[in-house]
């Protein structure tokens, strides 16, 4: 059922996007983009601390599965805490946890160590997974939300691109570990353009009406040279983490909610094996620790413009059909990453049309999920769909390390890998995201 929207949230819908709006955006890309640092800065330092430590497949792949893990359980609690008391402090607590993770991760010894803190990471990333595309959306056009939401998720492979080419300077002068002092650095200079600059969603105050929620909606509506709200509208039912939980169940969601539990961690198991192992795989097949890095970089640089472009198709054409397609592409160029010529031109190249695919359906399938759920349940329905996904994405990379670690070679691996998103591909065609969206007019007596 379409819910009733208010004046002010139809304006911002239907408006063309102010500049405001856009560096709202910007921020959330912003955010991604050191999330994408910090979490890519393990699979470019991978290779240099198995050789230093003499790490096996099977303690390499655990070490990303903790990543992975921490992400997964950091969306599940705070995509409620989200929906409870604002995106705001959500994405603020997540930074701090990123930072606190990303520092200690430069001063371990031991791999328990190294898991413990990447898990921290994992919990602060987490926040940001089911909070930014959020926010973005809720300050986004309609015509523009597709898009909003696939540059925010590019903020992950520009933060990846950055990373790779500081990272592979930072190796060959200083070793493994200043990698990741510079992301904990990165993200501690957050903190304050965040405290600054970053905004509540209008749709949360509007709905959950926290203290001072009208004073803080009008200083909004102000940045966005909309109408003085005089009164508040009545307040949506005020339910708690549980009820939040059983609303994702409930008939008109439970359909959404199943699908994408299932489609979205064979997704991620296929996804994140290929991003975690993308760089230990070319040395394995002979490229340098700087050519595998640079390798992984253009992964990244394509991404961004695959994301981009099929952000921009995804608002013209039907969303699901073309993040199935995608995805079916990506599994594809894993299996032909696996057989190609062990050589830093066809594996760059491959690396190259690999990204704009992968990062492209990253993009897409991000809002499939966010727009397959109402304002009041969004975060909370991103942070169930995010956390059931990083069981997915923490167990392809293990899946990779106990492949290798039984003799498999890498054609072998990366064929087996790649079937799950296939069958991803087939689950999205079945959903129908955005069918609750569409504007009514609000009911009589509501002033704005």
């Amino acid at each position: 059922m379409s819910a009733v929207l208010h004046p002010i949230q139809t304006l911002i819908r239907e408006r063309p996007m102010s500049l405001y709006q856009v560096l709202v955006v910007a921020l959330c890309v912003f955010i991604n983009a050191i999330d994408g640092f910090d979490i890519l800065a393990l699979s470019f330092a991978s290779p240099v601390i198995v050789r230093e430590w003499g790490l096996t497949p099977e303690q390499t792949g655990f070490v990303f599965g903790a990543n992975l893990a921490g992400i997964g359980i950091g969306a599940f609690v705070w995509s409620f805490v989200a929906d409870l008391v604002g995106r705001r402090p959500v994405i603020i607590l997540g930074t701090l946890f990123m930072s606190v993770g990303m520092i200690a991760t430069a001063t371990v010894d031991g791999l328990n160590g190294l898991a413990l803190c990447r898990l921290v990471t994992g919990l602060g990333i987490g926040a940001m997974v089911s909070t930014a595309g959020t926010l973005a959306i809720e300050y986004s056009a309609a015509r523009w939300r597709t898009v909003s939401v696939a540059l925010v998720v590019l903020g992950y492979p520009v933060g990846g691109a950055v990373g790779g080419l500081a990272t592979s300077w930072l190796m060959a002068h200083y070793g493994w570990r200043p990698i990741f002092l510079f992301g904990g650095s990165l993200t501690v200079l957050l903190l304050p353009l965040l405290l600054w600059r970053l905004p509540e969603s209008i749709e949360f105050l509007l709905e959950r009406q926290p203290r001072n929620a009208l004073a803080r909606i009008n200083r909004y509506a102000a940045r966005l040279a909309l109408p003085v709200l005089e009164v508040l509208p009545p307040p949506g039912a005020r339910v708690g983490a549980v009820g939040q939980f059983v609303e994702l169940w409930r008939p008109a969601h439970r359909r959404a909610s199943l699908t994408l539990c299932v489609l979205y961690p064979l997704y991620m198991f296929t996804f994140y094996f290929f991003i975690s192992w993308s760089t230990k795989m070319a040395t394995e097949r002979g490229l340098s620790d700087a050519a595998a890095v640079g390798m992984s970089s253009l992964i990244s640089l394509s991404g961004i413009a695959g994301g981009v472009v099929f952000g921009l198709v995804a608002a013209r054409v039907r969303l699901t059909r073309l993040v199935a397609t995608l995805a079916v592409l990506m599994s594809l160029g894993i299996v032909a990453f696996g057989v190609l010529p062990a050589t830093p031109g066809a594996l760059n190249l491959a690396a190259l049309l690999q990204g704009f695919i992968m990062w492209g359906t990253s993009a897409t399938i991000y809002s499939v999920i966010a727009l397959s759920y109402p304002v009041r349940v969004r975060a909370s329905g991103i942070g169930l769909v995010v956390t059931i996904g990083r069981a997915g994405s923490a167990l392809g990379p293990l899946c990779a390390g106990l492949l290798r670690g039984a003799g498999y070679e890498w054609s072998f691996v990366a064929l087996v890998l790649a079937i799950p998103a296939v069958l991803a591909a087939v689950l999205i065609t079945t959903l129908r995201p955005d069918s609750h969206t569409t504007p009514r007019p609000v009911a009589p007596g509501t002033r704005c």
